[in-house]
């Protein structure tokens, strides 16, 4: 395998054009070469660049200026070569892998027509087969019944984690410790099952990489496939996972011609299972070519900055080794560019620095515009967070500054999607759920005090026409018109000026900020694009989205600043670039379980090798982490703006290991980058600005402030824990996978809601009318009737343990002297109402209960302490006792008390102002 170092801006994609030219010239038909490369948009610009340069060579007789000339015997080749451009095969790694599938199908047992699962399908029909074994393997008599005993409630989730990790392995392997044997044992069961359900017509994309290993690995099959493609030229080699790596090493070893580059210093996708130890492997084994040392990209100081910082960081062994890191020249001499470093150090809260950090970046980004001519479209911000894209653009717009949002999170769950999905919802069910959202909303434009009291009457839409006629006015308007096309609705929601503000009709859109606006458009042509049967497969779609976490807002138009995470802008530049927060602490989240990559064995969080396993990848993710420095600072072409928080003068992340090299040091000398650093001090919470505005008469009422209030006027416990996640200097709660979403949206929710409405009810699990009921609950709807009865299933189970709870660990119904079930609560603190439902209320003799039932499989008290510390509070203050509080774990049938002093505690720790 011929493997070539290719360091960022020197020209990956151009050798591998310039290789297909030299291939083409010496008779290789352009049929028989593959070119594979990691994403669809990577695999259209190679195939933009090989026609390019195909057609330049025909008609210019050379490329890139002398790069590659024709020789007249060659052109009959490069004509047949143009005449196939067409249908080369440039494509991505499973798209290749699919084309040698589709090629030898038969020799495989595979369907040649078989369909491609999304990853989320798998995991949703691998789910169900998983319960399925779990379900028989709870007769005693079960081979696998020790297997399911040994691991209790958490059976499910801990093999459902193995199954997104199969890329990493052919097979998962185990010691003689009972529960990694356990995992190992259910997981093949299940995934026995999986493949037989899958046959030979269904395959998601880690079946994918199995089946075509299997290929490469069978002499007669793999021959067809080498016959075809002799000739295979991957891009991005740095970003294969083991599975595909040992795919393209059996292609090597079966006789075909594979020739890779990539670079080591850009491998950054470990949480998609990527792994640079595969591209390490073919740089020990293989044929290994000169490394791109000549950049076209970087101004010669950003040049002389990224190779002080690629050996540096070499030396200390932090992300890559010196063979991965060749010193770069620049092409460009002008301009001459230049890297900047700026920390902001205080001993205040991160929260505070950070944002402090975000108006000096903006003032930065002012002063490069004014004062050196750089437009605002020739900037990139790029964080290493979401969370951090946020505090960013807020501060960009503070400033007055242009924005684009390149990518963000939730694009199905902003405000003005979630108006149109109820609008449309109460059009067809106007006193259905969405009716409190969308009276609240531009449609509707009621008080909360007046939603309440439509809420609370008998018949709301009559309430709704007797006292409020406008808003019942409107309601009609959308009854009468919410049928037939799901296009023509979502128009005349938007577009239609039936809304009344201040005695002038104004459309939907009117209301909207631009960026709100753009986001409608998006849906009207997403829509537009894949038209839906009816109004309700529209709904069920956009609900769906709704939960998943990989769709962002659209990208913005316009010219602006544009503002993305890190990982979004691989394989893109800009002439500016500024790198946000690079104080952030890395963060391990806890997993119950890791696999080990040195040896493929399964360790669960109670066994020996555990704590091993968890080094190991903690080490791994540490490496990446400066890994994904290098590709930020790299998409840089003439100014780099680096900025970082420090607080007490302890230095994390990446400015910890730039300030530690000597790059981010200004005491340093022969230093390639300006370091500065910014104080942060209570009375300076802002940056000193760019522009001076002496001349300027401040208008009196100029120091006059609004209050600022530590929360929203109404708050719930569960929206304040992600708040203050997102703002916690430990990052716990950060989602470090931004493409990964809930694998089968609403089948958690959906159990939960049916179980506490049942038990509100007292509804029984052995009564047909009660299960009646709940299969004819709203949340049912999505749902088909095959996954109705496996999710009525679950909640049956869960309602039985609850019924042989009570008058054990739970006191009977009939010895309760009073008893609340579904209990709303609103506990005014402060400029706050915290609101939420308390499950369950009761009284037993002199002692009241507070009972929270949870169907949790997993155990974890402290979840849930700051939310029954809101309940106990508010319970308080209505009836002035102190019950006992309690969680109800229903799949585990056990009962966790809280101890209100502890309670107490908590709720006053986490109200307490940073």
């Amino acid at each position: 395998m011929k493997v070539r170092v290719a360091s960022a801006g020197t020209g990956k994609t151009t050798s591998l054009v310039l290789r297909y030219l030299e291939l083409i010239g010496r008779g290789t038909p352009l049929r028989r070469c593959a070119g594979v490369t990691f994403t669809r948009k990577a695999a259209d610009e190679l195939r933009q660049r090989v026609s390019e340069a195909v057609r330049a060579v025909l008609r210019d007789g050379s490329y890139l200026g002398g790069a590659y000339t024709l020789a007249d015997e060659a052109r009959p080749a490069f004509e047949e070569a143009r005449r196939e451009l067409d249908g080369a095969t440039l494509t991505t790694i499973h798209g290749f892998m699919i084309t040698g599938l589709r090629l030898v199908a038969p020799l495989l047992s595979l369907d040649p027509d078989f369909t491609v699962l999304g990853e989320w399908e798998a995991e949703a029909l691998f789910e169900e087969e998983l319960n399925t074994v779990l379900y028989l393997a709870s007769e005693p008599s079960h081979g696998l019944y020790e297997a399911k005993t040994q691991l209790g409630a958490e059976a499910a989730a801990l093999v459902l984690g193995l199954f997104g990790q199969r890329s990493l392995t052919e097979r998962f392997l185990a010691d003689a410790h009972p529960n990694n044997r356990a995992l190992q044992q259910l997981f093949e069961a299940a995934y026995r099952r999986f493949e037989v359900r899958l046959g030979s017509s269904l395959l998601p994309p880690s079946e994918i990489e199995r089946r075509a290993l299997r290929l490469a690995r069978s002499g007669p099959v793999v021959g067809r496939l080498i016959a075809r493609f002799p000739y295979v030229l991957v891009d991005e080699f740095q970003d294969v996972n083991p599975l595909q790596g040992r795919f393209f090493e059996a292609l090597e070893a079966g006789g075909a011609n594979v020739e890779v580059v990539g670079d080591p210093k850009q491998s950054i996708y470990g949480f998609r299972n990527a792994d640079v130890e595969v591209f390490r492997r073919a740089l020990a084994t293989g044929d290994v070519q000169d490394p791109l040392v000549t950049t076209r990209r970087h101004a010669p100081a950003l040049a002389a900055f990224l190779n002080q910082m690629t050996e540096r960081f070499a030396d200390a062994k932090l992300g890559f080794g010196p063979d991965e890191a060749p010193a770069v020249e620049a092409h460009r001499t002008v301009p001459a560019g230049r890297a900047e470093l700026h920390w902001v150090t205080g001993e205040d809260a991160i929260a505070k620095l950070r944002a402090f950090e975000g108006d000096l970046l903006a003032e930065r980004l002012r002063t490069l515009h004014d004062e050196e001519g750089y437009a605002y479209g020739d900037m990139a911000v790029l964080a290493r967070a979401y969370n951090g894209i946020a505090v960013v653009e807020e501060a960009l717009r503070r400033a007055g500054l242009p924005v684009v949002l390149v990518q963000g999170r939730g694009y199905f769950e902003r405000i003005e999607i979630r108006d149109l999905y109820h609008a449309l919802r109460v059009g067809i069910d106007p006193a259905g759920l969405s009716l409190a959202a969308w009276l609240r909303s531009p449609f509707g434009r009621l008080e909360l005090s007046d939603v309440d009291d439509v809420l609370r009457a008998d018949d709301p839409v009559a309430w709704l026409e007797h006292h409020h006629p406008p808003v019942f006015s409107r309601l009609q308007q959308i009854r009468e018109r919410i049928r037939g096309n799901p296009l023509d609705n979502l128009k005349f929601l938007i577009r239609e000026r039936f809304i009344e503000v201040g005695g002038e009709k104004q459309r939907y859109v009117d209301v909207l900020a631009s960026r709100a606006r753009e986001n409608v458009d998006a849906l009207l042509f997403t829509v537009a694009e894949q038209p839906p049967g009816d109004i309700e497969v529209l709904l069920d779609r956009l609900e769906l989205l709704s939960r998943q976490t990989d769709a962002g807002d659209v990208p913005q138009s316009g010219e602006g600043i544009e503002v993305l995470t890190v990982h979004r802008s691989k394989g893109l530049e800009w002439p500016v670039v500024a790198v946000y927060d690079a104080g952030r602490m890395d963060y391990h989240p806890p997993q119950p379980l890791y696999l080990n990559p040195d040896n493929d064995h399964v360790y669960h969080r109670d066994s020996e090798g555990f704590e091993a396993a968890r080094k190991t990848i903690l080490e791994r993710e540490r490496q990446e982490s400066y890994r994904l420095l290098y590709v930020a600072a790299s998409r840089a072409r003439d100014v780099l703006v680096v900025t970082g928080s420090v607080k007490n003068d302890k230095p994390n992340g990446w400015a910890d290991a730039l300030i530690r090299s000597g790059l981010g040091d200004a005491s340093a000398r022969n230093r390639v980058a300006q370091v500065f650093r910014h104080s942060y001090t209570p009375e300076r919470s802002r940056p000193d600005a760019a522009l001076s505005v002496d001349t300027i008469r401040p208008a009196p009422w100029i120091d006059k402030r609004f209050a600022v209030y530590p929360h929203p006027p109404v708050q719930s416990p569960s929206r304040f824990k992600q708040d203050r996640a997102a703002e916690a200097e430990d990052e716990i709660f950060t989602i470090s996978d931004p493409d990964a979403g809930e694998s089968l949206p609403g089948r958690g929710t959906t159990v939960g809601t049916l179980v506490h409405y049942a038990i509100s009810q007292n509804w029984r699990h052995d009564n047909p009318t009660h299960i009646d009921n709940l299969r004819a609950q709203e949340v049912m709807f999505p749902f088909g009737a095959a996954q109705q009865d496996e999710l009525l299933g679950e909640v049956t189970t869960l309602l039985s343990h609850y019924e042989t709870m009570l008058g054990d660990t739970l006191p009977s119904l009939q010895d309760r002297d009073a008893d609340f079930p579904e209990l709303p609560m609103a506990l005014p603190v402060g400029a706050t109402v915290w609101q939420g439902i308390v499950d369950r209320l009761y009284r037993v003799g002199d002692v009241w209960y507070l009972d929270d039932y949870k169907t949790d499989r997993v155990v974890a008290p402290s979840s849930y302490a700051f939310q029954m510390a809101v309940y106990l509070k508010a319970v308080r203050a209505a009836r002035g006792v102190t019950p006992q509080v309690r969680l109800v774990y229903l799949r585990a049938r056990e009962v966790v008390g809280l101890e209100p002093a502890h309670l107490d505690a908590v709720f006053d720790e986490a109200l307490e102002p940073n």
